[in-house]
């Protein structure tokens, strides 16, 4: 499966926080990714969304926020066990994580809670209970804004949420990718690591590649995407499987080949400690969801 890099909306361009209603017999989006943050409220409709490597079946109030450059797609397409809607409706907020003139304001003392909720949202989160109503009701305040007015709504949703119990991981191996400001060197390296997932990846050879030595690469690497190079590739590999074992009826054993995995053992012991479940089972259960 593809990501596509989405273009910002014309909107984008003149307010610091874009908002818009997206109503019709589906969302109008593919599996993709952007740098924007992005809130969704969904008001009625759709069957499914896919963050990460989960697959959730949604109903009206789902709230989902996801960081930067978290893949995902939002479906209304028949299943076994759910029709799709002959119409979906739904708020979306999308926003850069640096404030223009203020790109460090996440890194202030007080804004702790908040730093930790864009990190988490690394992974996709969902909103549930009281803080998802009190939410909602902003979301649908947001689109009959504009400017200022539209920026102080969106610092009262994070705030809320930042401070809530109520607010859950998605994915538990988020699809990695080179944070913002991570630099060029950083892409092209994790292109190249996407490209060539089935195959023995190694430290020097990528370090060769931005012509740095391997200590200075890996710190780098670290720097920027928050983990070594093994624990990244391990990562995207078990990402891959996930969409592997929901997409296709490929075997565990050519999935363990498709994702570079040394040996279907070696994958299902990784599967296990990242899914806490075998990847068969993992299947079973997404099958069941959607």
């Amino acid at each position: 499966m593809i990501r596509i890099v989405e273009k910002p909306p014309p909107i984008a361009t003149t307010e610091l926080v874009a908002c818009g209603i997206v109503r019709g017999p589906d969302f109008g989006c593919e599996w993709h990714h952007h740098p924007e943050c992005e809130i969704t409220l969904v008001v009625k409709g759709g069957t499914e969304r896919l963050v990460g490597n989960r697959i959730t079946p949604i109903t009206p109030g789902d709230l989902v926020f996801l960081g930067a450059n978290v893949p995902h797609d939002y479906r209304n397409q028949a299943t076994a066990d759910h029709a799709a809607s002959d119409e979906v409706e739904a708020i979306v907020v999308q926003f850069l994580p640096r404030l223009p003139g203020q790109e460090d304001w996440l890194h202030r003392s007080s804004m702790k809670p908040v730093q930790r909720l864009f990190e988490r949202a690394a992974q996709g989160l969902e909103v549930h209970g009281i803080t998802r109503l009190t939410a909602a009701r902003i979301m649908h305040d947001m689109p009959r804004t504009q400017g200022m007015k539209r920026v102080i709504l969106l610092l009262q949703l994070l705030d809320l949420l930042a401070n809530s119990e109520e607010v859950n991981e998605i994915s538990s191996a988020a699809m990695p990718l080179p944070r913002p400001g991570s630099g060029d060197r950083l892409g092209v390296v994790c292109d190249y690591i996407e490209a060539h997932l089935p195959e023995p990846i190694y430290v020097e050879e990528l370090a060769v590649m931005v012509g740095l030595g391997r200590s200075a690469f890996s710190r780098l690497f670290k720097r920027g995407t928050g983990r070594s190079v093994p624990q990244y590739v391990n990562d995207l590999r078990i990402a891959r499987a996930c969409l592997l074992l929901v997409g296709t009826d490929l075997t565990v054993s050519q999935i363990a080949m498709d994702c570079g995995f040394v040996s279907p053992a070696h994958f299902q012991r990784q599967f296990r400690e990242h899914q806490h479940c075998t990847p068969l089972a993992y299947r079973s259960q997404m099958s069941s969801k959607s």
